[in-house]
């Protein structure tokens, strides 16, 4: 701190002298001079401060070298007191029994208590108790000296260079070690369910928060100048890639529901039109029964054209019941190979396998065809993009031990805050 103070004292003084300097002519010398006028003065503050704050711990550092030896020299003392009270009770015990309450009969006969002892030991008591008083005395001169420096340490830097509230909040993240332990627990839960969310992919919305919550942290950290700026690149990364992710798997659910949609409407229209080949004869007797005229009573008339009614709804059932069939079956069924093509998630397979059956029971169909398409591509996407994450996150926590220190060096290296410095 005292060196500091002598360097900002340097430099207030070169600023001074720069302001002060005539031989510079124009808007920008006047502009110059100013600024260097104000930053020659926030430099005088804190200089003041820096010199003020080493002279109470100067002070400071010369009384607690006193407590310290006053401590030192209350523990020796406490020590060898220890010493000959644990001697003096290992010759006790190793005396036989007779000999002691002989030795115990003759003190009381001597000094006519039972409350007398060694006059050694009792001194070792007396010195240890005394070290104690001793040390007690110590902390509270101590406790109390702590205090008064700290008051006046207090004082010095409660002056006329204000800090800006982002220099609190920088103050504040720095003192937030608990923000670091939380993202580093949060990283590694962000890891594994990244892992686990290649099998299965409802678990990636939870891999997407995790991530989302560290890069704030780790945002909030470089923005401070608590962090570094890489980290925020890195977090950047695995949130496009597990962003990707969820984005992939949600759109395969929506093109296996839409290919479900597409062959619903297809198996209504060939059910309703086989059903309609099957009973065309009919339905056209009964409308040349409807047109007739002549001896034909309406009575008969009315008949044919229900009869016709009848087949057309009947035509229309079967083909919404085939519709419903298809639209309402269960996902088929994958064997062992076709869940490692999936990375062992059932969901997802079963959904791929859907999606392709249907294209295969139409295949003249362009858009189940083009369902199919982009489905393989979307799962690839999602399974690529959690396995890019997930090792970009690997590689960051393993960078640093395989290069002795040299990968945290540089991301250090990329440490710069965000804002004013006072």
């Amino acid at each position: 701190m005292k060196k500091i103070a002598e360097y900002l004292r340097t430099q207030a003084a070169a600023l001074t002298a720069m302001a002060d300097a005539d031989n510079l002519k124009g808007k920008y010398a006047d502009e110059l001079a100013e600024n260097a006028r104000g930053l020659g003065r926030k430099l005088d503050l804190a200089e003041d401060r820096y010199r003020e704050v080493e002279g109470h711990l100067s002070g400071w550092a010369n009384e607690l070298e006193d407590f310290q030896k006053k401590a030192d020299k209350a523990l020796q003392d406490a020590q060898t007191a220890q010493r000959l009270i644990d001697s003096h009770e290992a010759t006790a015990n190793d005396k036989p029994a007779a000999d002691t309450a002989a030795d115990k009969k003759a003190k009381e006969g001597q000094n006519g208590s039972s409350a007398s002892e060694d006059p050694v030991l009792k001194s070792a008591k007396e010195d240890l108790e005394d070290a104690r008083k001793r040390l007690n005395t110590t902390t509270g001169d101590y406790d109390e000296r702590a205090g008064h420096f700290a008051g006046k340490i207090r004082s010095s830097i409660d002056d006329d260079m204000k800090d800006s509230w982002w220099n609190d909040v920088k103050g504040w993240v720095a003192d937030a070690d608990w923000l670091s332990s939380m993202a580093d627990w949060m990283s590694w839960a962000a890891t594994i369910v990244g892992i686990a969310a290649m099998f299965f992919p409802f678990l990636g919305p939870l891999a997407l928060a995790l991530t989302i919550a560290v890069a704030l942290i780790h945002l909030g950290q470089a923005l401070t100048g608590n962090g570094s700026w890489f980290d925020v690149i890195m977090d950047i990364g695995a949130l496009k890639m597990a962003r990707n992710g969820v984005k992939a798997a949600k759109a395969i659910k929506t093109l296996q529901e839409s290919s479900r949609k597409t062959a619903a409407g297809l198996a209504k229209d060939k059910a309703k039109s086989q059903a309609a080949q099957a009973n065309a004869g009919a339905r056209k007797t009964a409308v040349r029964s409807e047109r007739r005229r002549g001896g034909t009573s309406s009575k008969n008339r009315e008949a044919a054209r229900a009869r016709r009614l009848r087949m057309e709804a009947q035509n229309r059932t079967l083909g919404k019941r085939a519709s419903d069939e298809v639209r309402d079956a269960e996902l088929p069924q994958i064997t062992k190979q076709e869940s490692v093509g999936a990375l062992g998630d059932k969901a997802l397979g079963r959904q791929m396998k859907d999606i392709k059956k249907l294209r295969d029971e139409y295949p003249d169909n362009t858009a189940l065809a083009d369902n199919a398409r982009q489905a393989e591509r979307h799962k690839n996407t999602m399974q690529g993009s959690w396995g890019v994450a997930t090792g970009l996150d690997a590689a960051d926590k393993s960078a640093d031990s395989l290069t002795d220190g040299g990968y945290g060096r540089m991301k250090d290296g990329m440490t710069a805050p965000v804002g004013s410095q006072w």
